[in-house]
């Protein structure tokens, strides 16, 4: 096996993304969008691997919200953004 299979992601979607958050209760790291949209729930922080560079980037540009005793769990998902980001590790890379 060469690559690792992903899920397949939507692409260019955090255009109108306002913040992002770590839910304590899901596990999940939770994107909020302007103008009531539904937000994206992230369960698994590898799925950020398969987003478009402009949505890593995205991320990067804003912090991940998270309470103190969440900060391990959240952060991990703020370091793969950081990590894809300046590897160039995106959807479409090889």
């Amino acid at each position: 096996m060469d690559k690792i299979p992903l899920m397949p992601m939507k692409q260019d979607f955090l255009g109108n993304m306002v913040v992002w958050c770590y839910d304590l209760e899901t596990h999940e790291a939770v994107i909020v969008f302007k103008n009531d949209e539904d937000n994206f729930r992230m369960l698994d922080l590898m799925w950020i691997m398969n987003m478009s560079a402009a949505d890593i980037k995205k991320l990067l540009q804003h912090d991940i919200f998270y309470k103190d005793k969440d900060a391990h769990q959240a952060l991990l998902f703020q370091c793969v953004a950081c990590f894809c980001y300046y590897r160039g590790i995106h959807a479409g890379s090889s």
